[in-house]
């Protein structure tokens, strides 16, 4: 062989091996947010909704944290499918998904957070959503965290198994913004004209301050139609004063997320004697019990984060 030759496989073979080089630096590049949601097939619906919202660059900012519902959390809202989301308004979807977006990195070794019991966070939607960091794990709004801290070039990301649902400004708007709830939201109307500060304790205008955070089990249309309740003009007709005893028996002071409940007894604002509600916690999911009502109540929804209160869903009039 000779030197021209030799020169030529020699400039060859480095040309070559640079070329692997750059190759795999360029497959060594550190994945965005956006790199793990398109790569993870459990998070589609997630991409899909971000897609049509408009918001994937925004998940390549630097510095952010991201609380990803998993395909099934987007199931359990509805959203079955791609299409889905197409009906959904935009303005209303970019909310939705905002509200699962900080900016800042926060994962479960954040010094704040050790500890934390409902430790408000501001979301990139300006709401604010409550984490606890306990032996049990991390949750968000009561949701469990089931994969925490995954670290990527532009932050983290916590897998969630439920969608986060901003509700409005006060728990009175948030029902007043639900179909479900047009029965309990004239009571609440009826009882105000009687006792005008359960109005201000659920809009979030009392100047009470240990009543500035409550927690709201709220019965929905059907669990007033079981109760007798079957239309607003049967509100309408109904004591005052019985009804202002039925609601402040569902309401207590503080955030109560649902991770929260243990069994014993929670102390309503009901001021009567029998001002206690009962929980259990069988394995189907907590249940919650009136000293009246023969059967507990079950959850239809948790967890439902107003700017005052957090609000559980249940199917049934509680009877103090």
């Amino acid at each position: 062989m000779n030197r021209l030759t030799y020169l030529f496989f020699t400039l060859t073979f480095v040309w070559l091996g640079g070329c692997k080089k750059n190759e795999t630096t360029a497959d060594a590049q550190p994945k965005t947010i956006s790199d793990v949601l398109a790569e993870t097939p459990t998070f589609s619906l997630f991409r899909a909704a971000l897609i049509q919202a408009g918001m994937s660059d925004a998940l390549k900012a630097p510095n952010l944290t991201l609380f990803a519902p998993t395909d099934a959390a987007f199931r359990a809202r509805g959203f079955n499918s791609v299409d889905a989301f197409k009906s959904f308004a935009a303005a209303d979807l970019t909310n939705l998904l905002r509200y699962h977006l900080v900016t800042g990195v926060v994962t479960t070794k954040t010094p704040e957070l050790a500890n934390a019991n409902n430790l408000a966070i501001e979301t990139s939607n300006t709401g604010l959503a409550y984490l606890t960091n306990s032996t049990n794990g991390l949750y968000i709004n009561g949701v469990k965290v089931s994969q925490a801290d995954q670290t990527v070039a532009n932050g983290v990301i916590h897998t969630i198994d439920k969608v986060l649902v901003p509700q409005g400004t006060d728990a009175l708007t948030a029902l007043k913004n639900r179909p479900d709830m047009t029965l309990l939201v004239a009571a609440i109307e009826r009882a105000s004209s009687v006792r005008p500060d359960l109005r201000t304790i659920l809009n979030g205008t009392t100047t009470n301050p240990n009543l500035k955070q409550i927690t709201v089990f709220a019965p929905n249309d059907a669990a007033f139609n079981a109760a007798g309740y079957k239309t607003t003009a049967d509100i309408n007709n109904a004591s005052a004063q019985t009804l202002v005893n039925i609601l402040t028996y569902h309401v207590l002071q503080g955030f109560t997320f649902s991770n929260q409940l243990q069994v014993g007894q929670l102390t309503t604002l009901n001021t009567s004697s029998a001002n206690k509600l009962t929980v259990a916690l069988p394995t189907t999911g907590p249940t919650i019990k009136g000293n009246k009502n023969t059967v507990p109540a079950q959850f239809k929804d948790t967890d439902l984060v107003s700017g005052n209160a957090v609000i559980h869903v249940i199917d049934q009039v509680l009877q103090p």
